[in-house]
Order: C-alpha cells, then sequence, then structure tokens
C-alpha cells in the first residue's frame, strides 16, 4: 500500500474510532443525567425503603462518576455493554440474537434503493420535458415519513390485496422447515424491506439525476456524441461511470438514515431486530441495552462511511492526494 493511501486510511481510521468514543460517552452522560439515574430504571420509581441505596451500592453507583466511567470505558473496549435490565442476560448477547433480522431487512433495502434509485436518475436526467414534474414527484416521496409508506403498502398489498403478512418474521401455524422457512421469512420481510427502499432510492434517484445531469454538460460529452455516440450510449457508458464515485459516497453517508428507518420499520412490522428491541428497552427504560444498541449503531455507521471512504481512496488517488 502506498505510503500516502496508508497514512490516509489511518486517519480515517482515528477520526472514526474517535465518533464512536465520543456517542458513547455522550450515551453515558445522558444515562446518568437521567431523572433518578439508573438506580432508579432498576428497581422502579416505587421501590421500597432502602432498597433504592442497597442497588446503588451492589451496582457500583455510588462511585464517583469519573470512576464509573473509566471502569466503564474498559468494559466496553473489551466489548461487553453490561447486562440488561430487564432481561437479566448479557446485552452483547441480545444485540448478536437480534442483529441477523435487523441485517436481513437493511442491506437488502440499501442494494434495492440504490439500483433503483440510480436507474430511475439516470432514465430522468434523460427527460426534456416533465423533467419538473419527476423531480417534484421524487423529492415528494422523499419527504413522506417512513412509516406513512409502509402503512399505505400494508393497507394496499397487505389487508387489501391480501398478497403479503402484516407483521412477524415467521407464522406459528407453519410446519415448513428447510429452504421453505427461510422462503417464508424472505417472503414476510418484502414489505419491510420496500418499505425501507421506497424512501431512501427517492433520494438516490434525486442525487444521480443531478449528477449525471452535471457531467452531461461537460466536453467529453460533446466528444462522444460528436464520434457517433448516441446521448443514451454516453450516459450510461462516459456520465454515469464518471457519476459513479461521487454517488458511492454519497450513498455511503445516507447509511445512517438506514439505521433510522430500520427501527420504526421493525416496530410497525413486529419484526426482533435490534430497532424493535431498542425501542421496547427505552420504553422499559432499560439503560444498557439502549446504550449498547446505539454504540452498536453509530460503530456501524462510521463503519459503512469508512469503508466507502477507502473504496472511494482506492478508485480515485485525487481523493487520498487532495485530503493528506
Amino acid at each position: 500500500m502506498p505510503p500516502a493511501l496508508l497514512l490516509w486510511t489511518l486517519r480515517r481510521l482515528l477520526f472514526g474510532l474517535v465518533a464512536v468514543w465520543f456517542a458513547a460517552s455522550l450515551g453515558f452522560v445522558l444515562v446518568h443525567a437521567a431523572p433518578g439515574g439508573p438506580a432508579v430504571a432498576l428497581v422502579g420509581e416505587h421501590a421500597a425503603p432502602g432498597q433504592l441505596e442497597d442497588v446503588t451500592r451492589a451496582w457500583g453507583l455510588d462511585r464517583p462518576r469519573s470512576v464509573q466511567y473509566a471502569q466503564w470505558l474498559a468494559r466496553l473496549a473489551r466489548g461487553d455493554f453490561g447486562v440488561s435490565y430487564r432481561a437479566q442476560a448479557p446485552v452483547a448477547t441480545l444485540i448478536a440474537e437480534r442483529a441477523p433480522v435487523t441485517l436481513a431487512l437493511m442491506l437488502p433495502a440499501l442494494v434495492l434503493a440504490s439500483a433503483a434509485g440510480i436507474a430511475l436518475g439516470v432514465a430522468a436526467s434523460a427527460l426534456r420535458r416533465g423533467s419538473r414534474w419527476v423531480v417534484g414527484v421524487l423529492a415528494g416521496l422523499h419527504a413522506v415519513p417512513s412509516y406513512a409508506i409502509a402503512q399505505v403498502l400494508v393497507l394496499v398489498f397487505a389487508l387489501g390485496l391480501g398478497w403479503f403478512p402484516v407483521q412477524g418474521l415467521s407464522d406459528a401455524r407453519s410446519e415448513a422447515a428447510g429452504a421453505g422457512r427461510w422462503l417464508q421469512m424472505a417472503w414476510r420481510l418484502a414489505l419491510p424491506v420496500l418499505s425501507l427502499a421506497l424512501l431512501q432510492s427517492a433520494f438516490v434517484a434525486l442525487l444521480a439525476r443531478a449528477r449525471v445531469g452535471e457531467e452531461m454538460r461537460q466536453p467529453y460529452v460533446a466528444t462522444a456524441l460528436a464520434k457517433g455516440l448516441s446521448a443514451a450510449q454516453v450516459r450510461r457508458r462516459h456520465a454515469l461511470r464518471n457519476a459513479a464515485l461521487p454517488l458511492l459516497t454519497l450513498i455511503g453517508w445516507r447509511f445512517g438514515a438506514i439505521v433510522g428507518g430500520a427501527a420504526v420499520i421493525e416496530t410497525l412490522f413486529a419484526l426482533p431486530g435490534l430497532g424493535r428491541l431498542a425501542v421496547s428497552s427505552a420504553l422499559a427504560r432499560d439503560i444498557p441495552t439502549v446504550s449498547g444498541i446505539v454504540i452498536v449503531a453509530c460503530a456501524t455507521v462510521v463503519a459503512a462511511n469508512l469503508l466507502v471512504d477507502l473504496v472511494a481512496g482506492w478508485l480515485d488517488p485525487r481523493v487520498v492526494r487532495e485530503s493528506v
């Protein structure tokens, strides 16, 4: 690896670690700043006399805040997120059990949104008449909340046409096993994935239209047209290829929006993922679980952005030279 690329990679990695540390530390501060603190979350607001003090001593909450922070940070460095107040189980175990469902929702949604959005954006960049209407429709779709899109899809395709199930990842009455069970899970994830992808595909389409349209105004396009290539060929072979790198970077930045949208979609469709676990844990004041999920979500977003930056630097060395 060239020294410049190595230095640039190390800097990006350091910035990512600092971002995760800052998010985790902010979560620690907010948890202890909540009314009553963690002790009240453990025993409830109507604890028996003396019970609150006993729990405070048992969990080490009577120690100085700096000591608690240092101990919490040391455990976090080992991957120990603590013990769930509600489930009385390691938070890391709960996250590991729920993470596959969230990934099964997010990754197909990201791929579908990227592919459909780029295709739609390239097609929209070729329009001369009606392009404002297309932009207006895409912008309006992007402004619609994900839960509203999900409700419309449920009303039409689940309740109206009966093509898809409404909630859950499995049917207790089904005896499907093996490949049949996986197909059933994929069928139940279809509407949640589509709900999450539609909102993101509108944003990607707007970006693709703008970037490809900008490339089509570059001088090399006139040269390619003079050589006999059609506008569609130039748009597909040259403009889209040159716009791919900025699009990749911007799509990577949208990964955080998909993480946030997944929590809403999982709650609406009763999917046993991290988003639904975070919502139920927050309602139950299960502070370690919420804190662990937030840290994992932040680390995932940072890792996704770091990966996109590394790919961009590998594809275009100018990105590295301009940053170092």
